[in-house]
């Protein structure tokens, strides 16, 4: 039986300092989440595609945990991706993700594993390597 530990973090962090009349001015602007996962499921697929739309299925037989047994997910609550040179991930009912140069986005997911949902992923233009990981249950 697998075990899956891990963990989605975000920071976010700008200053802006200014100087007027000999005085600094220090604004900081910061946004941070960290979720610690124990339990679940999780996938990881990487591909490339190109204009024309990849399905990928939260639902396959295709994909194995680190025992070799299929991962099906019944619900997925968390999806993070990142592609090269760019692509645009869409989940259905949620809207559209871009990711250019390898940087990743991640979103709070309502995909429904059980009822045949998939996500999505193309190109503006030309083609672009991709990575997604699935979390759910």
């Amino acid at each position: 039986m697998s075990n899956v530990s891990g963990s989605i973090s975000v920071s976010v962090e700008f200053r802006d300092t200014t100087t007027s009349a000999g005085v600094q001015a220090l604004k900081t602007i910061a946004l941070r989440d960290g979720t610690e996962y124990t339990s679940g499921k999780v996938a990881i697929v990487t591909g490339t595609c190109g204009t024309a739309e990849v399905s990928i299925s939260v639902a396959p037989t295709t994909y194995k945990d680190a025992a070799g047994n299929a991962v099906s997910f019944s619900s997925v609550s968390r999806i993070a991706f990142a592609a090269n040179p760019e692509a645009k991930m869409t989940e259905p009912g949620q809207g559209t993700l871009v990711s250019r140069g390898n940087r990743v986005c991640v979103t709070d997911a309502e995909v429904d594993g059980a009822g045949g949902e998939a996500i999505s992923i193309n190109t503006f233009a030309g083609t672009a390597s991709y990575t997604i990981v699935i979390y759910g249950t």
